[in-house]
């Protein structure tokens, strides 16, 4: 019996650590929050606010990359 292997999700740990100091709240909200796993008006806002800043710093990232 072989189990199905599922791809553990990585995220950007310093945007994680800034939504916690932001918000208050502990690691394990904010990631279930970003996951979707938690309902309402501050989790919506945590995943939006999640995803703009992971564009933000991969073209920031991206742009210091090209100027090399």
């Amino acid at each position: 019996m072989s189990k199905a292997k599922q791809k553990k999700a990585t995220y950007n740990d310093t945007v994680i650590k800034e939504l916690i100091v932001k918000y208050g709240f502990g690691r394990d909200y904010i990631l279930k929050s970003i996951k979707g796993e938690r309902t309402g008006t501050i989790p919506i806002k945590i995943q939006e606010e999640y995803n703009a800043l992971v564009r933000v710093s991969n073209k920031i990232i991206k742009e210091q990359i090209n100027q090399l």
